[in-house]
């Protein structure tokens, strides 16, 4: 058998000197390559033209907000809905002790960043601040739309939704407290309420004084519900603004609805999804309950039978390397 000598590997010294540009010239940088070194030229922009580069431009930007900027959209609004219900926890737990215990670490939190409000700011606008900083233009948008789901009673959890709904946060920003204005409200259900037909009411001309300039004007019309199902009109308000908020006023009860049915849908969608988990659970539970069993004989012969193979194995490959160690020596 012939002795096999290995010699370690010599490894070149490397000096490693810091911060030293001596060698370093940036008049006339050069490239050093080997024979067999390809460069491959961009020719993108001399190869386009222009029109083409814009439909790239165009898919690129379809392409961002399809993925990258959704992405980044529903992680923000991940982190409003905690902010909101901090703030919903803050005033609304029904333990007074975990209502003083939120409001005093924020106090103290405030405290510590060195924050500074107007003794008028609203306790979601200290929130805001804390959550995302002191730049002030974002702290305002997102207190606005937070304050906005306040105002409309939204739950924390259909916060995302109501907000997807409603344009985004820049949408509700832009439309002050509002998430849009009045008239923007009443514009979109406008045409909506004109091609609905309830009834036909006339007035005494002595309480209602119309004329033909009313023609085809819409008009609000105050009401009182009586007890026999009938409604006994009180006023009869012709002007502008008021036509407006009573049809805005009307879009956000239908969009509040809206958000009840999804609510109601996601909620029956989430017991659905409990329901089949809990079966498959108890599916799972009753097959292991009466699956047989192996008997501790069985469990001792498979040991052993696990035993032998791996004892068999390891002959095998010493058997091998016996074998190579000859040939070396023939």
């Amino acid at each position: 058998m012939s002795n096999i000598a290995i010699s370690p590997v010599s490894t070149p010294a490397t000096t490693v000197v810091k911060n030293d540009t001596s060698a370093v010239s940036y008049s006339k940088p050069s490239i050093k390559l080997g024979t067999n070194a390809k460069v491959s030229v961009d020719k993108k922009s001399s190869a386009t033209s222009p029109l083409q580069r814009l439909q790239s431009m165009e898919t690129a930007t379809r392409n961002w907000e399809a993925t990258e900027l959704a992405a980044s959209n529903k992680r923000l609004y991940s982190i409003l809905t905690d902010a909101y219900a901090y703030y919903q926890t803050l005033k609304t737990n029904s333990d007074k002790d975990v209502r003083a215990q939120y409001a005093k670490d924020l106090v103290q939190f405030i405290a510590l960043r060195k924050y500074v409000f107007a003794p008028t700011s609203h306790d979601i606008t200290r929130v805001v601040k804390c959550v995302f900083g002191a730049e002030r233009r974002r702290v305002s948008a997102y207190s606005i739309a937070l304050r906005e789901a306040l105002r409309q009673n939204v739950a924390a959890k259909d916060l995302a939704e109501f907000i997807e709904q409603n344009g985004g946060v820049e949408q509700i920003r832009l439309g002050g407290t509002k998430p849009l204005s009045a008239k923007v409200r009443a514009g979109k259900v406008k045409d909506e309420v004109l091609s609905a037909e309830l009834g036909t009411i006339k007035f005494d001309a002595r309480f209602v004084q119309a004329d033909a300039d009313w023609t085809d004007k819409q008009v609000v019309i105050v009401a009182t519900y009586l007890p026999t199902g009938e409604f006994q009109a009180n006023a009869v308000i012709r002007h502008d603004s008021a036509v407006n908020a009573a049809l805005a006023a009307y879009y956000s009860k239908q969009q509040a609805a809206v958000r009840a049915a999804a609510k109601e849908e996601r909620e029956a969608e989430e017991e659905r999804v409990a329901d089949l988990k809990k079966a498959a659970a108890r599916a799972k539970s009753a097959v292991a309950k009466n699956a047989p069993h192996p008997s501790k004989e069985e469990k001792q012969k498979a040991k052993v039978a696990k035993e032998q193979a791996a004892a068999e194995k390891l002959a095998a490959n010493a058997a091998s390397l016996a074998s190579l160690l000859v040939e070396e020596q023939v």
